[in-house]
């Protein structure tokens, strides 16, 4: 009784863990996708933009992400201070809820 309840745990927190993996895909693909529209970037560029940022953030942090894009941007003229990357930290926020209630993930 023991290893079963023990063996469903288990494979509980895989599948918590695959979710958050894809949620975080997810986020950050539709991230990519908005910056590469912001720079004027159309149709393909678009889609290697959001490859490039979901492979960006493989190690998950998030702020090297901001750091990455907020540079990104600020070379292409888009956006250029400190209050653009708290933008981009709201617009990430934001994206990750919307990630999630796509999924079906639960807070």
């Amino acid at each position: 009784m023991f290893e079963t309840r023990e063996r469903a745990e288990e494979a509980n927190y895989v599948r918590r863990r695959d979710l958050a993996f894809q949620v975080r895909a997810l986020r950050d693909r539709m991230f990519g996708r908005w910056a590469a529209r912001l720079m004027g970037m159309k149709d393909k560029a678009i889609e290697d933009y959001a490859r490039y940022l979901v492979v960006s953030d493989i190690d998950g942090d998030d702020e090297q992400l901001i750091k990455v894009l907020s540079g990104n941007l600020a070379d292409r003229g888009v956006l250029g201070d400190k209050a653009s990357e708290d933008r981009l930290r709201q617009k990430l926020e934001r994206l990750h809820v919307i990630a999630r209630t796509h999924l079906g993930a639960t807070p």
